[in-house]
């Protein structure tokens, strides 16, 4: 292990930490025989960052041949239980949408999380101040039928949507005749040994005092049973640990064939600044943050509302896992993963240059 660069890396944690409310932190170089952890142990909710398992169950049941990319919705759901929410100008889309449109936010569905409703206070507002409401799959998709429009035809645009990630965790449900919580445990969390992980709410081992300080808009909210909202969109009780060996499973082949792969990285879709969305599955351009960053890996793995990062490097199959547990924070963390992926870039560059003894 190259002790230099262990010891550059403890010093910017360590820094960060001083600054965040709460870190947690896993990296892991293999060529370079790195292995970095801050409370790695620590349990936290793993937000949007959840939802690279529930991408990777579907790509599983299709590579199974239980279905297909394009299979439509509604031939597993049903009508009923989508109704309304394909509305478009007057125009039903429910039966064009298709299991590849909600993998990659392209079906038209509003977000019932953060898009626009007809109701006051917001989604987020009401989590908040009724702390200590169950949500349930169908009132979350209630919600977006109630409240919402959709905000396009299938595959017309771009709209990052929970709602579309809710219904993938029912479709999971029909398509491996099990509940989401046990197809999580059977297909990932006992094969990766990811001992502290478990769907929130729907696992006996679920215990929300266990969880890391998790700050909406500056509300600690680890303990609300509102946090149920998040289900099959990212609602798991997890650590930087799994969630490291899930990604070293992930890059290294462990979990999908390559054909998948290749389908889920395909980055057509712009999530935000530097940031691009493909089936399930986001990946980093840091020069699009900055110039400067240019040279920078382009990661792939899944960032969580909350600051919650978890992405590999393909060509090295590094893994970088942050969570900071703030809203607020998530700037923050960007700039501390910048800094970490540097120190390993030019690790790797100087391991490279080196030459053997003979």
């Amino acid at each position: 292990m190259d002790a230099t660069l262990f010891a550059q890396i403890d010093k910017q944690i360590h820094h960060a930490a001083s600054k965040f409310k709460t870190l947690q932190v896993a990296i892991d170089a293999p060529s370079l025989q790195l292995q970095y952890a801050l409370k790695s142990e620590q349990r936290f909710h793993s937000a949007s960052a959840g939802k690279l398992m529930t991408s990777v169950l579907i790509m599983r049941a299709v590579e199974r041949g239980k279905t297909t990319l394009e299979t439509k919705v509604t031939s597993i759901l049903g009508t009923r239980r989508v109704e309304g929410l394909f509305l478009y100008k007057g125009i039903d889309y429910a039966t064009k949408v298709t299991l590849e449109h909600l993998l990659s936010h392209t079906s038209g569905v509003n977000d019932y999380f953060a898009g626009k409703s007809n109701v006051k206070p917001t989604f987020v507002k009401s989590l908040l101040t009724n702390s200590n409401h169950f949500f349930t799959p169908d009132e979350l998709i209630a919600y977006t039928r109630d409240h919402q429009s959709a905000v396009g035809r299938p595959n017309e645009k771009f709209f990052y949507s929970d709602t579309g990630y809710v219904l993938l965790g029912l479709v999971i449900e029909t398509l491996y005749g099990k509940s989401f919580a046990t197809v999580l445990k059977e297909e990932l969390f006992t094969p990766l040994k990811m001992t502290n992980s478990c769907l929130c709410f729907y696992d006996e081992m679920f215990d929300a005092d266990a969880l890391a300080p998790l700050r909406v808009e500056g509300v600690d909210v680890h303990t609300f049973k509102s946090l149920s909202c998040d289900f099959s969109g990212g609602g798991l009780s997890t650590t930087a640990h799994d969630l490291s060996l899930f990604l070293r499973a992930m890059a290294q082949g462990a979990l999908l064939t390559e054909y998948s792969l290749i389908q889920m990285r395909r980055f057509e879709h712009k999530f935000h600044l530097g940031m691009f969305y493909g089936l399930g599955l986001m990946q980093l351009r840091f020069e699009k943050f900055f110039f400067l960053l240019r040279g920078l890996p382009r990661l792939e793995g899944h960032l969580g509302v909350t600051g919650v990062h978890a992405w590999y490097d393909p060509q090295t199959f590094d893994t970088y896992v942050l969570n900071v547990g703030d809203t607020r924070d998530v700037p923050r963390s960007f700039r501390l993963l910048i800094k970490l992926v540097d120190m390993v870039k030019k690790a790797h560059k100087k391991s490279t240059h080196s030459t053997p003894q003979s």
